[in-house]
């Protein structure tokens, strides 16, 4: 029995990448995170602004810049480009740094999103990457 002939383990987190599209579905993962990471920034900092937010939390309307920086992020992942899916988690992996210094570690759904959206941004590393080896060849 050939490897071919075995059943695959479909992983839902990391999917193979065998043709263009497989490329361009993983990386637009990417753009997915990125477009909920701007979204969500811009209705903190909204409510921010409005001071429906408690006081000491860290994000005000300078973070209206960073939810147009992940917009930027979103577009360049959506066009294939490697250096915003690169700069997509290295972003967010500083700001989710920054932001459990800030606030303190805490748990919970915050994790597991964070977990979600770091898998989202590698596979539009994957996936970017990928698409151009797979371009060339």
């Amino acid at each position: 029995m050939n490897s071919k002939s075995k059943p695959s383990k479909k992983n839902n987190f990391f999917p193979p990448i065998e043709t263009l599209g497989d490329a361009q579905a993983v990386a637009h993962q990417g753009t997915w995170a990125a477009c909920f990471v701007t979204g969500m920034t811009t209705i903190v900092a909204l409510a921010s602004m409005l001071k429906i937010l408690p006081a000491g939390i860290p994000i005000n309307a300078w973070s209206l810049i960073d939810a147009a920086l992940f917009a930027v992020i979103a577009l360049g992942i959506y066009r294939m480009s490697r250096v915003a899916a690169v700069a997509g988690l290295i972003v967010y992996c500083i700001e989710r740094v920054y932001m459990q210094m800030a606030l303190g570690p805490k748990f919970g759904a915050g994790i597991f999103v964070t977990i979600l959206l770091i898998c989202a941004f590698i596979n539009a590393i994957r996936g970017t990457f990928a698409y151009h080896r797979l371009k060339q060849s």
